[in-house]
C-alpha cells in the first residue's frame, strides 16, 4: 500500500494535455481591484451535489443535514393506513473537481446514506456520480464521474502558511443557488473553544450557508486552502462564522480514499489530557509543552510498549507535540503496524519508548447534595472540599462501579481550589502524587506533606463514572 504522503502527490498531478488546468490570474481587472478574474477561472470546477435518500418523515434533520438544502417528497399519503412513514428526500450540497480523472471532493455528511448521487455542472448539465470512499472522522468523501469529457479542476494548496487575516473566497451552492461566490478573511485557526477535535478547522468570515457544505475555499492564487464543512448560526443562516477543513488534512485523506476507498490511521490506545499551568506545577515541569497520558488502555499498543498513566509525551516520530490534537493527528499520520519512537517524561526523567501502532477504529477516537463526613474540617476550610470513604449507599447514589477504590467527593465550595481542579460531588479521588488514597485522613496528610515540601500544587487522579482523568489541586492561598 502506498503511503498517504506519496499518494497525495498524485492529486492534480499527471495532467491530460486536453484537460484545462486552472491557475488564477492576478486579482485585478483594467487596473481596478477585482476578484472576477479569479472567480472566472475557478468556478467551472465547482459543482452542485444532488442527493436522494429515503428517510422517516417524522425524523428531524441532523445538524449537518441542516447545513445543506433539503426538501422532502410530496406529503401525499399522510393518513394512509399503508403509509410506513418513509419519504424520499432530495438534498443539494457542493463539491469540486480535483483532477482530470473525474474525482470530486465533498463532505461525508452530504452523501451519507445516499441512494443516488448526481452532479450538476456549471452549465446546468447533470451526470451520475459514484461514491469512491468516505471518511466520517474528517467529514470528507470522494465521488467520481465518467471521464469521457474533460472537466476543469482545481488543486489543493501545498506548503501554504495560512494566517489569520488572509483573504479567502468561497464558491458553492447555497440554498440551491449554484455558482455563488462570497469573500472574506481567515478569522481564526483552531481555537480554545474547539478543543478535543481531530483537526483544527479554519474559521472564515466569508458568508457560507446551507448548500455550501463540501465546497472549496480558495486563496487569492486560486488554490484550495479548505473544504467548507459547517457553520455556527443561531438562526440557520450565515452570521459570519464558518468552518473549513484544512487543505493538508483534506489532501492526505482524499489521496487514501482514491487509492483504497477508506482511510487507515495509527492507534496508540491512550486517553490524553492537556497540561494546565497547575498540572505543570504539580509535575514540576518547566513548561506546559507535551501531552499528559490520562489513561493507558489495557491490551492496546501503548500498554504493550510500556507507556504508563501519568507519562508526559513530548515527542513522537522525531517531532515535538504540545497539545492532544497535535498528538492525535501525528499518531494518525502513521500507518498501522508502523513502529514509532515516543519520547516521554516520567518522574522528571526523559525516556524513549518504541511503540508498534495498531489500527484506529472509528469508535475509538480518546448531585450537589453534601453528605456528612468525618475529618473534613481542614479540607473544607483550606481547599473547599468534603470527601467520604466509599460505601454501598454512596456507590449507589453516585453510580460508582464496584471495582473503583478511593475517596468520594461529597461537597465542593464554589470558587475554591477544589472546584478549579475539576472536582465535583460524585467524583472519586483515586490517587494523589501517584499514591492511592482511601480516606480523608490520608488525603489531608498528603496535602500537608506537599505544602511542607514547598509545592504549589498536587497532582490528583480522579474518576467520573467510568472515565478517569488527572487534575491539579492548587495549594497556593
Amino acid at each position: 500500500m502506498a503511503s498517504a504522503a506519496a499518494l497525495s502527490l498524485s492529486i492534480g498531478g499527471a495532467l491530460n494535455a486536453q484537460a484545462p488546468r486552472l491557475m488564477a490570474p492576478p486579482v485585478s481587472a483594467d487596473g481596478m481591484p477585482s476578484l472576477a478574474p479569479l472567480v472566472e477561472q475557478v468556478s467551472p470546477a465547482v459543482v452542485s451535489v444532488l442527493v436522494e435518500r429515503e428517510v422517516q418523515s417524522r425524523a428531524m434533520p441532523s445538524q449537518f443535514e441542516e447545513f445543506f438544502n433539503f426538501r422532502f417528497g410530496s406529503p401525499e399519503g399522510q393518513g394512509d393506513p399503508f403509509d410506513d412513514g418513509s419519504r424520499r428526500m432530495q438534498a443539494e450540497g457542493s463539491g469540486f473537481f480535483i483532477d482530470d480523472d473525474g474525482h470530486i471532493v465533498t463532505n461525508n455528511h452530504v452523501i451519507e446514506d445516499a441512494d443516488k448521487v448526481r452532479i450538476r455542472l456549471t452549465n446546468g448539465d447533470e451526470v451520475d456520480a459514484e461514491i469512491i470512499g468516505t471518511d466520517p472522522l474528517t467529514d470528507l468523501a470522494v465521488l467520481k464521474v465518467d471521464t469521457e469529457k474533460n472537466y476543469p479542476f482545481v488543486e489543493f494548496a501545498e506548503g501554504v502558511n495560512l494566517r489569520v487575516g488572509d483573504w479567502v473566497v468561497a464558491v458553492g451552492n447555497p440554498f440551491g443557488l449554484g455558482g455563488t461566490v462570497t469573500s472574506g478573511i481567515v478569522s481564526a485557526i483552531g481555537g480554545q473553544d474547539r478543543e478535543n477535535q481531530y483537526l483544527d478547522f479554519i474559521q472564515i468570515d466569508a458568508p457560507i450557508n446551507r448548500g455550501n457544505s463540501g465546497g472549496p475555499t480558495f486563496d487569492l492564487k486560486g488554490r484550495v486552502v479548505g473544504v467548507n464543512t459547517a457553520i455556527f448560526s443561531p438562526n440557520g443562516g450565515s452570521v459570519g462564522i464558518g468552518f473549513a477543513i484544512p487543505a493538508k488534512v483534506a489532501r492526505e485523506t482524499v489521496a487514501q480514499l482514491i487509492a483504497n476507498g477508506s482511510v487507515t490511521r495509527g492507534w496508540l490506545g491512550i486517553q490524553l489530557q492537556e497540561i494546565t499551568t497547575e498540572i505543570a506545577a504539580a509535575l514540576e515541569l518547566k513548561s506546559r509543552n507535551g501531552v499528559l497520558v490520562n489513561s493507558v488502555i489495557d491490551g492496546e499498543p501503548a500498554a504493550r510498549a510500556g507507556l504508563r498513566d501519568g507519562d508526559v509525551i513530548v515527542e513522537i516520530g522525531g517531532e515535538k507535540v504540545d497539545t492532544p490534537n497535535e498528538l492525535s493527528r501525528r499518531v494518525a499520520s502513521f500507518a498501522p503496524g508502523e513502529k514509532v519512537r515516543v519520547k516521554v517524561l516520567r518522574e522528571g526523567k526523559a525516556k524513549t519508548v518504541n511503540v508498534t501502532l495498531g489500527l484506529r477504529d472509528d469508535d475509538s477516537a480518546a448531585g450537589d447534595d453534601e453528605a456528612p463526613a468525618n475529618d473534613n474540617d481542614t479540607l473544607s476550610s483550606e481547599v473547599g472540599l468534603r470527601v467520604s470513604e466509599l460505601n454501598d449507599s454512596l456507590r449507589q447514589q453516585f453510580r460508582v462501579p464496584s471495582e473503583v477504590s478511593g475517596v468520594i467527593v461529597t461537597g465542593v465550595r464554589p470558587g475554591s481550589p477544589a472546584e478549579n481542579a475539576g472536582l465535583r460531588p460524585g467524583a472519586v479521588i483515586l490517587q494523589v502524587e501517584g499514591q492511592d488514597v482511601r480516606n480523608a485522613d490520608e488525603l489531608r496528610d498528603k496535602i500537608e506533606n506537599a505544602k511542607e515540601d514547598g509545592k504549589d500544587a498536587i497532582l490528583m487522579r480522579m474518576q467520573f463514572g467510568r472515565n478517569k482523568q488527572f487534575g491539579a489541586l492548587s495549594l497556593v492561598e
